[in-house]
């Protein structure tokens, strides 16, 4: 059996949530450490991490308020400076896949965060009819990356990790490892993925 060394790539603040936004008045503990829970998954299960850079915090730094998506599409220069930075992550991880002879990497999953305006996979933040509210969309740098990684023919499962909820993106990791066993000598990336299917 061919070697495979897997990996997941996963939002900045995953493993530094000190650039999360910050203001005075919010509690710092909420900006120091790491998302325990996905460590410890990737741990349990020997699994490699790429971290991808913030693109909210490389672009305004801390501390910077908290803003909804349409805030941050409003934002001069902010959308393609995602663009560009998608390009870049997308640029590396082509590079892990077509460079990685032995072992060959399998990418498991891309995981993002929930209300991010920037990193969101399914619940952005946005403001409709004047409140703020989530909706069912990517965020703006999340939409770039996927679009960047489908033209390369990367057909990797975005998930959405929850600070007030990890456990869930947890039990969908576990699902999609399961599956990324059965099809051991079939790449994940060519495959696809569907979770429901594979919890079935």
């Amino acid at each position: 059996m061919e070697p495979k060394s897997k990996i997941l790539v996963l939002s900045h603040c995953l493993l530094n949530k000190g650039t999360r936004w910050w203001q005075n008045g919010k509690p710092v503990e909420r900006n120091t450490g790491l998302a325990a829970e996905i460590v410890k998954f990737a741990i349990k299960h020997n699994i490699g991490v790429f971290q991808m850079p913030c693109p909210e915090f490389t672009f305004c730094g801390n501390p910077r308020p908290s803003r909804t998506k349409d805030e941050y599409e409003m934002l001069p220069g902010f959308r393609e400076y995602c663009n560009n930075l998608a390009g870049i992550v997308a640029e590396q991880l082509r590079t892990l896949i077509s460079m990685g002879k032995r072992p060959r990497f399998q990418i498991l999953a891309i995981v993002g965060v929930k209300r991010s305006p920037s990193c969101a996979v399914n619940n952005v933040t946005r403001v409709v009819n004047g409140e703020r509210r989530l909706v069912n969309e990517r965020g703006i740098f999340m939409d770039a990356l996927e679009r960047r990684i489908l033209k390369d023919g990367l057909n990797v499962p975005f998930l959405e990790f929850d600070f007030d909820s990890p456990h869930e993106v947890i039990a969908d990791l576990g699902k999609i490892l399961r599956f990324s066993e059965k099809v051991s000598n079939f790449s994940i990336q060519k495959c696809g993925f569907d979770i429901q299917k594979a919890s079935g």
